[in-house]
């Protein structure tokens, strides 16, 4: 699921697609250039995510929320695709930037959604296997097998001989 249906696709599904979730654009954020998004917000009584004059719903406020390692994803992801983007400025390729809101814009943000309402959706289940392992039997680090200091001894790298990287002339 967090690689949008690119790896460890499951039966029954296609790889590259994300399950559809509940959210929705309900009204499109304006394509044109003086309709591209300078801010966003939640609005957590109609579970909306208003996009500049756009509007996404129902989104959960946990999904609004996620976070990984405190960054806030739905927000981040908002940021850096407003108008002025976020983000530090380490050279002039990065002042090159969309115009405008692309209709891939409303896409990606709505795969977002789903990934996340799916994660949050998983959590039960997840929790509920966590219990069945902690409640099982466990093997105790002394009852593994040692080992073999050869094995815990990384290889030395190899160099290889290729002339790929020799530019002297031969002509």
């Amino acid at each position: 699921m967090h690689t949008y249906g690119e790896h460890y696709v499951p039966d029954g599904r296609k790889s590259g697609q994300v399950p559809s979730g509940a959210a929705r654009c309900t009204i499109a954020v304006p394509g044109d250039a003086d309709g591209y998004p300078e801010t966003f917000e939640y609005i957590d009584a109609t579970r909306t995510l208003r996009v500049g004059s756009g509007e996404f719903a129902p989104v959960s406020p946990e999904a609004f929320a996620f976070e990984v390692s405190g960054l806030k994803v739905v927000q981040s992801w908002l940021k850096y695709r407003m108008k002025k983007g976020a983000g530090k400025k380490s050279s002039p390729l990065d002042d090159i930037r969309p115009e405008r809101w692309t209709s891939q814009f409303t896409t990606e943000l709505l795969e977002l959604l789903w990934v996340l309402e799916a994660t949050i959706d998983g959590y039960a289940e997840q929790a509920a296997l966590f219990d069945a392992i902690i409640a099982s039997d466990s093997f105790r680090a002394d009852e593994l097998p040692a080992v073999p200091e050869q094995i815990r001894t990384p290889k030395k790298a190899t160099p290889t001989t290729s002339d790929l990287f020799d530019f002297e002339d031969e002509g």
